[in-house]
């Protein structure tokens, strides 16, 4: 800024002011007082340089606007994933895909870290060195992304690359599933079979210890299937191509109609009676219209009746679709496939379920001393079968005298019963009640549902023995802990548990069961129904079946085997 040498001029000389301007009240003839003379002195001696200040700084005026962007704005000066996202469809055999990142702005960009929302479980992505990675101005890099047949069943993975102040986002959807399509033939029904693991440790006095050695039970689904004309083809490709791998096997007792179509796009489903069935959040689930054309769809949620999916459908089914719960299952062994004429394929399979999941646990009868109460009776269309066995320990030299101990002193009897299951809420509350037993692990109280006992009098509320007709229990059983569990039905249909402590013999007809609390009401003979034993039983194995008549209709057959207290 240029400065000049100058001189600050002196004040002017002092002018009466015109006559109009003029105040009657000062005297115009007196001059005003002149300034001190050392002010007029300083004055008069200020010199030095001259600064120029221009340009001076006026006030700024804001305004409120946008930038209006062209293409070159919108292409460059950011971060690019192509493809962003990167759908891989239905996966058969391993995956690869090529991935470009391009740095579209004029300086260099670097790469801290590539991260994946919720892992990469069967998912790889390979290329360019680890982050941090310089990406020089305008420069671009190809990654290549495997999706392996191994995995969850629905790919649903984020990978965010870090550059700082910009996230762009490689998006990896698709299936890992082919589902099973086929429906079962019901002539044969079907069999669910339910194995849990238990360790039983005998005792020489014929008690026992349990230890459950596998928490949720293995799951397998056999049926057979008929397939006709393309079908029959279809099937024999399906399990050729298919065979070691896992489907998505539908649960067809469980399946519903679709009352209405879905189209493309559709994230809810609506089904009947969902807290009965076996969808759960994270599960899957399947349309079928027919052999020929399904669709697999993992649960985000469930509201009642109304199932959300993590991803859309795919595709459009018409009204009268089957839409059901799907279990991830692979193939057991051989499948046996006949063909009784060219045109007609039959063969019978069995899967193994991997997403094992028990309902909850419940019983179905009451809780008594500890134990629940089976008090549902059999389907007596069947006979219900009885195997004793006792334990006895047999010493022999093969020289001598053999000498025999029965250890427990009382046969196990093994008893064998036919139970039917109608509707979907019944169905559901015996899997619960499966769920209860673990297999061999947890035991109940199993009546004989046989009317064993007839009381000869009338019982006080007060009684602690009850009168009987003879049948030997005094002199031969002696309240054994086998048969010291008494139930006692009524016809207006009371239900009284009692331990039976002592037996007397009154005479030839008669016998005196003590028990161990009174009844507190008042029965007449013509008041009981039934009275019968109980036994603490288990399942005499691990495994459990349930056989499907129809998709409303379930039969099971446990064995039970007593057990000492």
């Amino acid at each position: 800024m240029p400065s000049f040498a100058g001189l600050i001029a002196g004040p002017v000389a002092w002018q009466e002011p015109p006559a109009w301007m003029r105040s009657t009240e000062i005297d115009e003839l007196a001059p005003p007082p002149p300034p001190p003379a050392a002010s007029w002195a300083a004055a008069l001696a200020i010199s030095g340089a001259l600064t120029n200040t221009q340009p001076v700084t006026e006030p700024g005026l804001t305004q409120a606007g946008a930038l209006g962007r062209a293409f070159g704005a919108d292409w460059y000066d950011r971060i690019h994933v192509l493809p962003a996202r990167l759908d891989v469809g239905n996966v058969i055999s391993t995956v690869v895909r090529t991935v470009e990142v391009w740095n579209a702005w004029s300086v260099t960009r670097v790469l801290g870290s590539i991260t994946a929302e919720g892992g990469l479980d069967g998912v790889a992505l390979s290329g360019p060195p680890a982050p941090p990675l310089a990406y020089l101005p305008l420069a671009s890099r190809l990654y290549t992304v495997t999706v392996a047949t191994a995995g969850p069943a629905v790919i649903d993975h984020q990978l965010l690359f870090d550059f700082g102040s910009e996230l762009p986002r490689l998006a990896i959807v698709g299936r890992r599933v082919v589902v099973f399509g086929f429906a079962p033939d019901w002539s044969g029904g079907m069999d669910e079979r339910l194995e849990w693991v238990t360790e039983v440790l005998p005792a020489y006095d014929g008690s026992e210890q349990r230890v459950r050695l596998r928490q949720a039970a293995r799951r397998q689904w056999g049926f057979g299937v008929l397939a006709v004309d393309q079908d029959a083809t279809r099937l024999d490709h399906l399990l050729f191509g298919w065979g070691g791998r896992r489907y998505a096997l539908p649960v067809w007792p469980e399946a519903d109609r679709l009352p209405s179509p879905l189209a493309v796009g559709a994230t809810t489903v609506m089904v009947s009676d969902a807290a009965l069935k076996d969808y759960r959040a994270g599960g899957l689930l399947v349309l079928v219209r027919d052999a020929a054309y399904s669709e697999a769809g993992e649960i985000l949620s469930i509201a009642g009746n109304t199932l959300t999916l993590k991803l859309p459908l795919a595709n459009a089914f018409p009204a009268g679709a089957r839409v059901m719960p799907a279990l991830l299952a692979r193939l057991d062994g051989e499948v046996s496939l006949s063909r009784p004429h060219e045109g007609l394929a039959r063969c019978t399979l069995r899967f193994t379920v991997e997403d094992d999941v028990d309902r909850a646990a419940a019983e179905i009868g009451p809780i008594w001393q500890g134990y629940a109460v089976l008090d549902v009776r059999p389907d007596r269309s069947d006979e219900l079968d009885e195997t004793w066995t006792r334990t006895l320990a047999v010493l022999d030299n093969l020289s001598g005298m053999v000498s025999t101990d029965d250890t427990t002193g009382a046969p196990l009897r093994r008893r064998q019963a036919r139970w039917l299951a109608v509707g979907r809420s019944a169905i559901d509350a015996w899997k619960r009640w499966a769920a209860a037993r673990a297999g061999r692990a947890n035991p109940l109280w199993l009546p004989s549902f046989a009317d064993e006992l007839r009381p000869t009098a009338t019982i006080a509320p007060t009684d602690t023995a009850v009168k009987v007709q003879a049948t030997l229990y005094a002199r031969m059983v002696a309240a054994h802990p086998l048969r010291a569990a008494l139930r006692i039905e009524t016809v207006a249909g009371q239900i009284f548990h009692r331990r039976i402590t002592g037996a007397t013999a009154l005479s030839e007809a008669e016998e005196s069961l003590a028990i161990d609390s009174a009844l507190g009401v008042t029965l007449a003979p013509a008041d009981v129904r039934r009275m019968m034993f109980m036994a603490l039983a288990r399942l005499d194995a691990d495994a459990l079946e349930l056989h499907y008549e129809t998709d409303n209709v379930a039969v099971l057959a446990p064995r039970f085997v007593e057990v000492l207290q």
